[in-house]
């Protein structure tokens, strides 16, 4: 057993400079995991200057403007489009969502008058048990009205027992910290600042005094990263709005109640590939049954939803993600799994960079066979 540790130590770790980058790893791993609460503003900080890297950088090359003047330039596009989502779109799906919060309490009331309850019960089971009447033989002799209805009653407790479990206890919770969120307001959009205009002397910085002294292995490294990584983030980034342009825009054409809510609530479903389309549809679904019943319309909010979501991911998710997204389906759920366990909402939202990341360093880590030959890596 201690030779075949030692044998696997002296492959993957004989090469110059592989012990130094892997307690680099480790000891990242373990300050962002241990210590979020401290460094969160700059973990944010970093991501979004991570993303918004390429617009400084195609000002300074492109239009041959200095380092500062392409990060206030940029700074000033992000501002602006942020303060615009902040004063045009969420203050819309805030209400949305209030309306809606509002109405699943109502129908929790229901609940307790046993008059106006039955009603509404009996009324859905009904205009099921007229749907499943149309289908044909036996599935309508297979149910009667009365377990239909008994079937509505329990799916009803428990929606609304989750749903108002999950708005008081997490959602609330998030809305009342308002320090929180304006201390990211103001510091994070600071850092960025300083980060964009500032790169090359942090880079140097880190190379000095973080990285180990023989580079060999960032620099064989970080382009095949870099690339990757940039390029699924900054693909998300557009994937996400136009799934949520899309979709909103469809539910308010067909007169869905909650059209922005859910269309946003698409797209940033596509932040959980597989998992988040399959969640999101089932709000959709139920507001769709509450609001139109079993009728024409239903079927026609089911079939553009479907269609978007095909050409979701046959032709838009391919075309956005052909080259900086080489997982397989295990891998991504996985990561999904594993990341946001750690790190909750953020852990989920980068778990595609991170498996990524994860990824490179695996095919691409610098091995040795038994002779000190150098092996190289197999994608």
């Amino acid at each position: 057993m201690i030779k075949l540790l030692h044998n696997w130590y002296l492959r993957h770790f004989s090469a110059p400079g592989t012990i130094e980058f892997a307690i680099v790893l480790v000891c990242s791993f373990l300050t962002v995991y241990y210590l979020m609460w401290l460094v969160g503003p700059l973990v944010v900080a970093l991501c979004i200057a991570y993303c918004l890297d390429w617009l400084v950088r195609l000002l300074n090359h492109k239009c041959k403007l200095s380092r500062m003047c392409s990060s206030v330039i940029t700074m000033a596009l992000f501002v602006g489009v942020s303060v615009g989502i902040l004063v045009f779109v969420v203050p819309k799906i805030l209400q949305q969502g209030n309306q809606f919060y509002i109405n699943l309490q109502k129908i929790s009331t229901e609940t307790v008058n046993s008059d106006n309850g039955d009603d509404f019960d009996s009324n859905v089971a009904a205009r099921i048990n007229e749907f499943v009447a149309t289908m044909p033989e036996p599935i309508p002799s297979m149910v009667t009205e009365d377990e239909l209805k008994n079937m509505v009653v329990n799916a009803r407790s428990v929606i609304i027992a989750n749903t108002t479990n999950i708005i008081k206890n997490q959602v609330m919770p998030s809305v009342v910290n308002t320090v929180s969120w304006l201390m990211y307001m103001i510091i994070v959009p600071i850092l960025v600042f300083l980060m964009l205009a500032n790169k090359p002397v942090l880079q140097k910085r880190i190379r000095t005094y973080i990285l180990p002294n023989n580079q060999a292995l960032i620099h064989e490294f970080w382009p095949q990263i870099n690339a990757q990584i940039e390029g699924y983030i900054r693909g998300k980034l557009l994937h996400i709005t136009i799934i949520a342009c899309v979709n909103s825009l469809a539910f308010m054409f067909l007169g869905l109640n909650y059209a922005l809510l859910l269309g946003v609530g698409v797209g940033l479903s596509v932040v959980i590939p597989y998992v988040g389309a399959v969640i999101i549809t089932i709000p959709v679904l139920l507001v769709s049954i509450f609001q139109f019943g079993m009728s024409s319309t239903l079927i026609w909010v089911c079939v553009v939803y479907i269609i978007i979501q095909l050409l979701d991911s046959n032709v838009l998710t391919p075309l956005l993600f052909s080259k900086a997204m080489n997982l397989d389906a295990f891998s991504i759920l996985s990561a999904i799994l594993i990341f946001g366990g750690l790190w909750g909402f953020w852990g989920v939202f980068f778990s595609i960079p991170l498996a990524t990341f994860i990824r490179t360093l695996i095919v691409n880590w610098p091995s040795t066979d038994e002779q000190g030959n150098r092996i190289e890596p197999q994608s």
